[in-house]
């Protein structure tokens, strides 16, 4: 689990189980204290779903972006795009492998509606790729 996803994790559970450890101490407001967890978890809950969606859709539209652009940039060629999991700007990079060389990986990424050709990787020892 990556530092960011620990920190989320605390914050939305932490105030759950204070809730309900008073809930369970403080016999009077159990039952308000017990439906005020439950709308807190929901709320939540919604939140990072809905957090979760909205970024893949944006990374969608910066990925049909890129294809529209390589189309242009290279008509008679395959690749396969992916989304940038190794790279600062995982939010707008898209990495392409084109079929005719696997061994490396293209990042591409997407400002303002301008795709942009940032780098490559290579495995070890491969000579200088044929796109640039």
């Amino acid at each position: 689990m990556s530092p960011s996803s620990v920190i989320l994790f605390t914050i939305l559970v932490v105030p759950i189980i204070l809730l309900l450890l008073i809930a369970f101490f403080w016999k009077r407001a159990r039952i308000v204290l017990l439906i005020f967890a439950i709308v807190i978890s929901s709320v939540e809950t919604y939140y990072v779903l809905y957090k979760q969606d909205s970024s893949f859709q944006k990374w969608y539209e910066y990925e049909e972006a890129v294809n529209t652009h390589l189309k242009k940039t290279y008509p008679e060629d395959k690749w396969i795009s992916r989304r940038a999991t190794e790279t600062l700007f995982p939010a707008t990079g898209v990495e392409i492998i084109f079929v005719d060389e696997t061994e490396v990986a293209y990042l591409y990424l997407v400002e303002e509606g301008v795709v942009n050709f940032v780098g490559y990787s290579s495995e070890e020892g491969n000579k200088s790729p044929k796109r640039e």
